[in-house]
């Protein structure tokens, strides 16, 4: 009896190479210093502005290009494991498990922005849910770094962040879609 794969070889290479640009940008993009100078206070200020890019892009654009269930999910796991293989979520290492909060907030992100684009029959497939789940996504950060270490994020800047946070998302399951449609089916497959 033989036993196939659910994902494909190159579907399967797909969603590690996206999981890895993922974790290599949100590790070495100085997003830390970027929102430092422009006086935003963390912590994961960086997550909030740039966490569409960093993350729901590349969880969208798997579950797009892929089309295929658990895609999306998959890729954020990889992205929680390789962001813990290169450093400690958000450098905490006291507890030594603080990590599994990442684990968390990535994968549930990444169910949202699947559940969304999957369940979506707009056009946009999901877009809100891009952003819903990049909202979560720090949300749990925050409450974790909160009780662990106790850095909160001033009250004042609450809002401001989680709108962010929303935004950014929505654009980059936005701008995940837009790529799928304009240049990895127009020119890799024939439009179905």
């Amino acid at each position: 009896m033989k036993v196939e794969s659910y994902f494909r070889t190159y579907e399967l290479s797909l969603i590690f190479m996206f999981a890895l640009a993922s974790a290599v940008l949100n590790t070495y993009l100085p997003i830390k210093s970027i929102t430092a100078f422009l006086g935003i206070p963390g912590p994961a200020a960086g997550m909030a502005f740039l966490g569409g890019f960093i993350f729901v892009f590349w969880v969208a654009l798997a579950h797009d290009v892929i089309r295929k269930r658990y895609a999306g999910i998959i890729t954020s796991m990889l992205i929680a494991a390789f962001c813990m293989l290169i450093y400690p979520w958000y450098g905490v290492v006291s507890p030594p498990w603080f990590g599994i909060y990442g684990v968390i907030a990535l994968v549930l992100m990444g169910i949202i922005v699947e559940a969304a684009a999957s369940t979506s029959e707009s056009k946009y497939r999901g877009v809100i849910g891009g952003g819903t789940g990049n909202a979560v996504c720090l949300g749990i950060t925050w409450f974790a770094i909160g009780v662990h270490t106790g850095i909160w994020i001033p009250p004042k800047w609450a809002p401001v962040l989680i709108a962010s946070a929303f935004g950014s998302g929505c654009v980059g399951s936005l701008i995940a879609y837009q790529v799928t449609k304009r240049f990895y089916y127009n020119y890799i497959f024939a439009e179905e």
